[in-house]
């Protein structure tokens, strides 16, 4: 093994960790809600909440717990963004195609 051998092994060993270091990002977590790429709505993910959003022709319920959020209802035909669940990490997303909705979770 040579020197570059080492200095090339070290630093894949650093960039496997960025993950793990950016989960402890102390930054503040709120959702993003576009609609056809434009933000409709951010929300704090720390109080409970349920909505609705009108977009694309249909309606998607969105609900808000535990500092999650998800797509409780859609009246889209597959249901997708339904069955994502909850999500809370920041970069997490949750598309409706068919309602051109997005929620993304984004950290400041």
């Amino acid at each position: 093994m040579t020197r570059n051998d080492l200095i090339l092994i070290a630093v894949l060993m650093i960039l496997s960790l960025m993950p793990l270091v950016q989960s402890f990002d102390s930054g503040k977590k709120f959702a993003v809600v576009k609609v056809r790429g434009v933000i409709v709505r951010e929300i704090d993910l720390t109080a409970d909440e349920t909505f609705t959003i009108n977009a694309g022709g249909g309606e998607n319920v969105i609900v808000i717990r535990g500092g999650a959020i998800g797509v409780a209802a859609a009246d889209c035909p597959d249901k997708i963004c339904v069955r994502r669940g909850l999500i809370g990490n920041v970069g997490e997303v949750i598309a409706c195609v068919p309602h051109e909705l997005l929620i993304e979770i984004a950290s400041d």
